[in-house]
């Protein structure tokens, strides 16, 4: 089990996964030795599993949308689609679930062209293994830090799918593909693998932070490793009024359950992502959403996450 300093340093380094060790260790009121170890610890035993960069997609063109599938018991077919989608660099995400749908991806599209060949191709490659298959198209998100490590009150940070069109150069492309899969890169091997100089390499990343290119430094945390379990829950509105609406938003910004809120063009109007620690917290969660203001709620349903996978192909999508 982890205690509090192991838990805050979680929550730090998921809040900035490039912050030095001096730092963090007043964060924590450890040394700097000290809290070096506890990380090579946290590492070794691979609850930290990575470091990542949170990168804006919307700013460089690209929309997502995501295909919820319900599927037959067919191993095999299974398997061979999440091998497919290891090798598909369209695919942004991937989970896998019990309850209202079996398997969820995420691609990125240009258009609503894209969605429809997508569509298109998965209903006829498994169509002996899809039952059912649901497209939404994503509208907003609001995020919270990971405040159910350290119980302390968090504001949402909220995006909307606007697309820009910022174009980058070969040097940012470089920077942002090696800084998604290692955002503790130091500035002088990073700039040897752009094959550029350190102020330059600087220069950049301060640009793409500036443009909300870049969003966070972050860390991949093995969470079923710490005791907590992942859901979405997916609700249906009776009401839609945009009192009732940001009655609820109030109330899972204070949560330190429910960590993102997702507004989805689909048959259900949000996407709740819950960090709980067994199927009992989840439904206490969920209860006391609904008890809040039951009238504006139709139905709930719930997907129990077993894997939840970012940029399966390994390759960032620039």
């Amino acid at each position: 089990m982890l205690d509090k300093t192991d838990k805050r340093i979680l929550f730090e380094l998921e809040r900035n996964s490039r912050i030095p060790d001096t730092q963090l260790a007043k964060k924590v009121n450890k040394s700097k030795d000290s809290v070096r170890y506890r990380i090579t610890k946290l590492e070794e035993k691979r609850i930290i599993k990575n470091y990542k960069t949170w990168i804006d997609y919307s700013k460089l063109g690209f929309r997502t949308s995501t295909i919820y599938l319900s599927t037959l018991n067919m191993p095999e077919k299974k398997q061979a689609l999440i091998n497919s989608l290891k090798k598909d660099k369209r695919v942004y995400w991937y989970g896998i679930a019990e309850g209202v749908w079996n398997i969820g991806i995420t691609y990125f599209i240009h258009s609503n062209q894209d969605l429809i060949n997508i569509k298109n191709e998965l209903a006829s490659k498994y169509k002996d293994f899809i039952t059912n298959l649901t497209i939404t198209s994503l509208a907003g998100v609001s995020v919270h830090e990971k405040t159910f490590l350290i119980d302390e009150p968090s504001k949402f940070t909220s995006f909307t799918e606007e697309t820009q069109n910022i174009k980058l150069d070969a040097i940012e492309k470089d920077i942002l593909k090696h800084l998604y899969f290692d955002s503790k890169i130091n500035l002088a091997t990073l700039s040897d693998k752009c094959k550029s100089t350190v102020d330059i390499i600087r220069g950049r990343i301060k640009k793409l932070e500036k443009q909300g290119i870049i969003i966070r430094y972050t860390i991949e945390i093995d969470y079923h490793k710490i005791g907590y379990e992942l859901y979405k829950a997916f609700v249906y509105l009776a009401n839609y009024t945009p009192k009732e609406i940001q009655s609820m938003m109030n109330y899972t910004e204070k949560s330190n359950k429910i960590i993102n809120v997702v507004k989805q063009i689909a048959p259900w109007e949000f996407e709740l992502i819950l960090f709980v620690n067994n199927f009992q917290d989840y439904l206490q969660t969920i209860n006391k959403l609904t008890e809040t203001n039951p009238q504006i709620f139709k139905k709930i349903e719930t997907a129990i996450m077993s894997e939840d996978v970012i940029f399966p192909c390994g390759e960032v999508c620039l």
